[in-house]
């Protein structure tokens, strides 16, 4: 391979002996957080009111803005993507690689990035720079060394401590929220909404066996918003029914079904219970295109599940339209903190955010959401699939709800429809969902042949 001019010149004057290498298969698109390298590094570029600085790191770490500020006194925020690419295409370069001198500005090193003898940067989707520790060290001389990044959270836990886990990281974050508002408190630091009426009255329905679909279009009409979207639900092109649906009854026995029905009108209920944040991280899709698209595909994937592995169609869609409600629970409850793990998330593309919420608040919105949730008497199934979503190794109790939400929200992110980590999806969780991948691509097919109608979707529950 021909090296960039630019990166050619550092390299040609400083001296540095080097080698170039095939990029791993699993750093040749974004890489993602379990497939990482102890030695590659990653770069990024921040700034603040004093200008631009760029971080040096392994790519396989965490970068902590608070560790950076608290060492530099300065508060930097991630340079919007659209600068950085106006930066990378004045470079003329494919990627930005870790030399401090391709862009001059500013260098930090985390110093844990010393302990390699051989340091791999990208040079783009298919080569990567291999260069020895003493001449990087020799590129770095003018750089600021120091403790800038934390290691990832490891998820490897044995089945039948799930649970207790759960407990003793709600605890210690629930004690560290008090401890960061100390002069408020713990009611006002924990204060969540009331269940809407709506939807207890829903819930109660949904565990009567002997509910009639009369009872659900009546309590349905009581809430004009939420008899619009149904209607609209039903009329949707998605679904394409002939004619013209005006009323509710018509809408579940002509189209949508009870079940469906029911577990639509609690999302929906839910979800308004909630503003959506306004300050989501940079590059953020709107929360409820993500919370159609991932219901869909849901009841699309549980249709090709194994008779024997195949959960309730309804609760599938449920948990797909409820995945990610604990952000609007960061962004209501806790703001100071939201907007802080977004920061986070802007300078770690690498990382699932997952890992970055643990190690900021010692607890997801997983966590928070399937507690919050679970209070609320949905649904166990739901709650647990919600809550181990992004668990690929969590074999307990409604596991094959989980693993079908682990997967379609990494299918979905292929097409760029989701913010999930793009990552393979394990060949474990597809051997225990009994899923056939060629299936399961023709679902998403189905789904984003449908892309129109499940925006227009996403467009009135939005505005709704």
């Amino acid at each position: 391979m021909t090296l960039p001019s630019r990166v050619q010149k550092v390299l040609d004057d400083w001296h540095i002996n080097y080698s170039v290498s095939q990029a791993s298969p699993s750093m040749s698109n974004e890489p993602s957080s379990d497939s990482l390298s102890n030695n590659l590094t990653q770069l990024a570029i921040l700034e603040d009111e004093l200008g631009q600085v760029q971080v040096i790191y392994p790519a396989h770490r965490i970068l902590d803005l608070n560790k950076m500020q608290a060492q530099t006194t300065r508060s930097f925020t991630a340079m919007d993507h659209a600068k950085v690419e106006k930066i990378r295409q004045g470079l003329n370069l494919e990627a930005i690689p870790a030399l401090p001198q391709v862009t001059g500005f500013e260098t930090f090193v985390d110093a844990s990035l010393l302990q390699q003898d051989d340091i791999v940067m990208l040079l783009g989707k298919e080569h990567e720079l291999h260069i020895g520790k003493t001449d990087f060290q020799t590129l770095i001389g003018n750089a600021r060394i120091g403790e800038y990044c934390v290691d990832i959270p490891s998820t490897q836990i044995p089945g039948a401590q799930w649970a207790q886990k759960d407990q003793q990281e709600i605890h210690h974050a629930i004690k560290n929220f008090t401890e960061l508002r100390i002069h408020q408190r713990l009611e006002e630091t924990l204060d969540m909404p009331p269940m809407p009426e709506t939807a207890q009255r829903i819930i109660d329905l949904r565990m009567d066996e002997d509910a009639e679909t009369e009872e659900l279009a009546i309590l349905v009409e009581r809430d004009p918003g939420l008899s619009a979207q149904v209607i609209s639900w039903a009329n949707s092109p998605y679904y394409g029914v002939s004619g013209s649906i005006t009323n509710i009854q018509e809408a579940v026995i002509r189209v949508l079904g009870f079940d469906l029905v029911i577990n639509l009108a609690l999302g929906l209920s839910l979800g308004r219970t909630l503003s959506v944040p306004k300050a989501g991280p940079r590059g953020y899709l709107p929360y409820w295109q993500q919370s159609v698209y991932c219901a869909a595909l849901m009841a699309e994937l549980c249709k090709t599940l194994p008779r024997e592995n195949r959960p309730s169609q309804g609760l599938a869609y449920l948990s797909g339209l409820l995945h990610n409600f604990g952000y609007l629970i960061l962004g209501h409850v806790f703001p100071p903190h939201f907007l802080m793990v977004n920061r986070h998330i802007d300078a770690n593309p690498n990382v699932n955010r997952y890992f970055i919420e643990q190690h900021l608040l010692d607890i997801t919105r997983e966590q928070i959401s399937s507690s919050l949730l679970k209070q609320w008497h949905l649904p166990e199934d739901v709650c647990r699939a919600i809550r181990y979503q992004n668990e690929p190794n969590y074999i307990g109790e409604d596991h094959i709800l989980s693993g079908l939400l682990f997967v379609t929200s990494r299918l979905l992110r292929q097409q760029q429809m989701n913010d999930s980590p793009l990552e393979a999806i394990p060949q474990s969780i597809i051997h225990r969902l009994g899923l056939d991948m060629t299936m399961a691509q023709e679902a998403l097919e189905r789904v984003m042949d449908a892309k129109d109608d499940l925006q227009e979707m996403a467009r009135q529950l939005d505005q709704g």
